[in-house]
């Protein structure tokens, strides 16, 4: 009767999964307790962690409904034109969404799986740079990984004894009760307390790792892929996150969920506006004719710029209203500036304004925000990033800057507050190379990374640094196994 009474129940949890099978995490900075020694920026590969699991209402989000983006000389000279189309169909597919607040109810229209694996792509050990960008743009949004944080340590003490004692909590919420879940796009989740070891195989910390438990092949959120992919974790998440010939073809229901969580006009917030950011006035200079503000936002072309896009940063006397309750802006705008290939900056300053309400000691404030940019929000380059321990580091991000405007009403408070809109992502550029373990030649070394794009057509990938072809691959790699 017990194994009876236990297969309904997980019979039960399956079906559950199915209907609340979704939850999403939030990124903020790292809190004072979260420290490496129970999990948290451990830093054991790239350092690619820019901040930490929130709880639910200390979320950070971006507070403007439009952002820049562009490259520098560094990234157009290695990836070319081919990279920047990669680019834009990354931020298209963000474009292309319509207001969170249009979302149905159950976000049936968002796919619980969105990714899939290029065999080709996965033997030559190629990164896709769309997927990559795409998964980017949710982190600097306001998402983490969903399956890295589905249960984290709060907590870890070691009595007198010597046995160590750990408190568990969960980080994901399910974007339709907002309660916390285990489950992420479908696949339920549990956990097992494992030491972490460094690169010289010592304890550098504890973790409580995600164990995939009614999957396997689980499923995963595009906000995962650019976290710590590297961790230690359960090998079947192991696999399922593996960069090598991934591809997302844009965002799953998780993803999509924490969205509308942040971006929703319900979701009130004290925040600020975007650090620089002038009060404008009601009518700006775009191209050479004139537009409204008192709707979509505008960006003003360098040739506009003037006293009609921003007056000295008041209007009619009046300051922009910095600190304030603001609502989610719906939805997120992303626009293309080209930058000089040199000098690494826009030719000239851009002006980019925007309408929005704010509450100011209760009072419904409407004012014109203005912000001048001399580069890009985020912006793109390509490098040599070193090497993590031997390995050459595939990827960096610019730390971002967080504004934890939540304090300022509560001491002590972990958030909410804002993201600054200005960040960044940096390419590896090293090209084609090998992995060798002791006393080696070149038939013993495994093959690096490689960047790239591609997706689950036949067509042969695009390969960089750009002009590289197959036959390049095959020639450079003749000697391998």
């Amino acid at each position: 009767m017990r194994i009876l009474s236990l297969l309904g129940t997980l019979a039960l949890l399956l079906q559950l999964s199915a209907v609340n099978g979704r939850a999403f995490s939030l990124i903020g900075p790292f809190s004072g307790w979260q420290t490496p020694d129970i999990g948290y920026d451990l830093n054991i590969v790239a350092g690619n962690e820019p901040g930490g699991p929130r709880l639910r209402g200390d979320e950070y989000r971006l507070s403007t409904p439009v952002m820049t983006y562009g490259v520098d000389g560094s990234f157009f000279e290695y990836f070319g034109a081919p990279g920047m189309q990669a680019l834009d169909s990354a931020f298209a597919v963000f474009n292309n969404l319509t207001n969170v607040s249009d979302f149905s109810e159950n976000l049936a229209e968002f796919p619980l799986k969105a990714d899939g694996v290029n065999p080709l792509a996965r033997t030559l050990g190629l990164l896709d740079l769309k997927t990559m960008v795409m998964s980017y743009i949710l982190s600097g949004m306001g998402l983490t990984a969903p399956d890295h944080w589905t249960w984290s340590i709060r907590a870890r003490y070691v009595d007198a004894g010597g046995t160590p004692h750990y408190s568990v909590a969960n980080f994901n919420y399910d974007p339709i009760t907002g309660l916390p879940s285990r489950y992420v796009n479908g696949t339920m989740y549990s956990y097992v307390i494992r030491e972490v070891y460094d690169g010289n195989n010592a304890v550098a910390g504890y973790d409580a790792r995600e164990v995939p438990i009614d999957s396997s092949a689980p499923t995963i959120a595009l906000a995962s892929l650019v976290h710590e992919a590297d961790s230690p974790m359960d090998s079947r998440l192991l696999r399922a996150k593996s960069r090598f010939g991934r591809y997302f073809t844009g965002l799953t229901r998780d993803d999509a969920g924490g969205l509308r969580y942040l971006y929703r006009p319900q979701n009130f917030n004290y925040e600020a506006a975007p650090a620089g950011s002038v009060r404008g006035t009601g009518v700006t200079t775009i191209g050479g004719s004139s537009g409204s503000l008192d709707s979509p936002w505008t960006i003003a072309s360098p040739g506009a710029i003037g006293t009609n896009a921003v007056q000295n940063g008041t209007t009619g006397g009046r300051a922009l209203v910095n600190l304030g309750v603001r609502a989610g802006v719906d939805k997120v705008q992303f626009i293309r500036v080209d930058m000089d290939p040199i000098l690494r900056v826009s030719p000239l300053p851009l002006v980019v304004s925007y309408p929005e309400l704010v509450v100011s000691n209760g009072i419904v404030v409407s004012q014109i925000v203005a912000r001048t940019l001399t580069r890009p929000d985020i912006q793109f380059s390509a490098v040599d990033l070193g090497v993590a321990l031997f390995t050459p580091v595939a990827y960096s991000q610019t730390q971002y800057v967080y504004n934890n405007t939540g304090s300022t009403v509560i001491a002590g408070a972990e958030g909410p507050g804002n993201i600054e809109p200005t960040f960044g992502m940096q390419f590896s550029k090293v090209g084609v190379h090998n992995l060798n373990d002791g006393n080696s030649d070149e038939q013993d070394g495994t093959r690096g990374f490689l960047w790239s794009t591609f997706d689950g057509s036949t067509n042969a990938p695009v390969i960089f640094p750009v002009g590289t072809t197959l036959q390049d691959l095959e020639d450079a790699y003749n000697a391998l196994p």
